[in-house]
């Protein structure tokens, strides 16, 4: 007999793309941006605050230690670059 049960105690499993479409105010940029950008903008990579700008409406450390490795969430854990430095580092280089 299947136990209906099972599994209850377990997260839900969350798709890389899930929370791709909400949309968020990103303070370092001083716009709104979309979650897919946040967890993609370094080198496909999150933003190293994601966590600050996401944690009231996503479960976002679930998320984060679902979708990347150690190694890669300790990428986080270095300091953002400042504004300028962000769309400096956006503009195609010739």
């Amino acid at each position: 007999m299947e136990d209906r049960g099972a599994g209850r105690d377990r997260p839900p499993v969350l798709m890389i793309e899930q929370f791709d479409e909400l949309e968020g105010y990103c303070r370092t940029l001083g716009h709104y941006l979309s979650f897919r950008y946040c967890r993609r903008v370094n080198q496909d990579l999150p933003c190293p605050v994601i966590r600050d700008c996401w944690f009231e409406r996503l479960p976002i450390d679930q998320f984060l230690e679902r979708h990347y490795s150690p190694e890669q969430l300790a990428s986080l854990q270095s300091p953002a670059q400042g504004k300028l430095n962000t769309i400096l580092g956006l503009l195609p280089r010739s």
